[in-house]
């Protein structure tokens, strides 16, 4: 019998994610205190890139801080999802769990409204995972 880990499974969503989507640089699905559950592509691990899967999961663990804070204090309901925006691309983050978030790195030059539709998708994918 086959056993599927969800570590396993977790790393097939981003698999599935980055290669079906053009444009996406990098993946990482990391906790609220900064720690990188899995990511895609395995390059991302390195530590000393700025754009690597520990940075990534760091700085998402202090974006779904802040925006969470700040709807509460505005008064604007859950997170549903954080897109910053700059010269070299996108950064969007989407909570998974109450302690887990999908980050990806999306180009410049990606089709913005199907990447985000498919990140959507996957970060629905790993609730389902991590909610078993």
């Amino acid at each position: 019998m086959f056993t599927l880990y969800r570590e396993d499974a977790l790393r097939r969503h981003l698999e599935i994610l980055f290669h079906s989507t053009p444009g996406l640089r990098a993946a990482v699905i990391g906790n609220v205190d900064g720690l990188v559950v899995t990511s895609y592509p395995p390059e991302a691990e390195d530590l000393t890139n700025p754009t690597g899967d520990h940075s990534l999961a760091a700085t998402t663990a202090l974006i779904i801080g802040l925006a969470e804070r700040t709807l509460e204090r505005l008064a604007q309901g859950a997170l549903d999802r954080v897109m910053i925006e700059g010269e070299e691309g996108v950064v969007a983050v989407f909570p998974c769990t109450d302690d887990a978030a999908l980050a990806v790195l999306i180009a410049k030059d990606a089709k913005l409204g199907l990447t985000l539709l498919a990140a959507r998708k996957t970060a629905d994918d790993i609730r389902a995972v991590l909610s078993k």
